[in-house]
């Protein structure tokens, strides 16, 4: 079976049912990048954002065959790590060493109940991430492997099994598909992207 046939919410959800890998491997592939970003944002160090985010995915293959829509498994991804950065601050503010973060994530959680809308997606890591959900699955990948885990070119060439220009021109289409999804919604966002990108760049 394809990877494009997961597309189909009712195969991906009957596959899951399954016990499909490669139907999870899809969901992972998906959602991981927007999904550490928002772990990251309240997570400050990357190994325990890592963390979080590989627990939240576990818990999520645990209940695999409860889903039923795709809707449930992003709503079963957000609020899990969202509990799991919540008990992170919490040990933390325990232990006297980000009171400040903690008293913020809870008022921020306050406002963010209190509006009709949901959470506020007004900052640009927030809408970064959202379209590069959206990229075509190897420059998701590349883009993963570039921007969050921070490998070098030649690693992701050897991890993907491709060369190193691939990985070069997958960058590349990955920019042009992000700037081309943000020059509509703000000037000030797509120049503040290529400053938040240079880390993408930089290998």
């Amino acid at each position: 079976m394809t990877d494009r046939l997961f597309e189909q919410e009712p195969v991906l959800l009957a596959e899951l049912r399954k016990d499909n890998k490669k139907a999870f491997a899809w969901v992972y592939d998906r959602y991981y990048i927007g999904l550490f970003c928002f772990v990251r944002r309240w997570v400050r160090e990357q190994k325990a954002a890592e963390d979080v985010t590989t627990e939240t995915f576990i818990k999520c293959w645990e209940r695999r065959a409860r889903f039923d829509s795709l809707d449930a498994v992003q709503a079963f991804l957000h609020v899990t790590a969202r509990n799991a950065c919540l008990n992170h601050l919490r040990s933390l503010a325990r232990s006297g060493a980000r009171e400040r973060a903690f008293t913020e994530w809870l008022a921020q959680e306050d406002r963010a109940l209190a509006r009709e809308d949901g959470p506020s997606e007004d900052s640009l890591l927030d809408h970064v991430c959202l379209e590069a959900e959206r990229l075509p699955p190897q420059l998701r990948r590349v883009f993963k492997l570039s921007f969050i885990d921070g490998l070098s070119n030649q690693t992701i060439a050897d991890q993907l099994h491709i060369n190193n220009q691939s990985v070069c021109n997958h960058k590349a289409r990955a920019l042009q598909y992000l700037r081309a999804a943000l020059v509509n919604k703000d000037v000030y966002k797509l120049w503040l992207l290529t400053a938040l990108l240079q880390k993408f760049w930089g290998h």
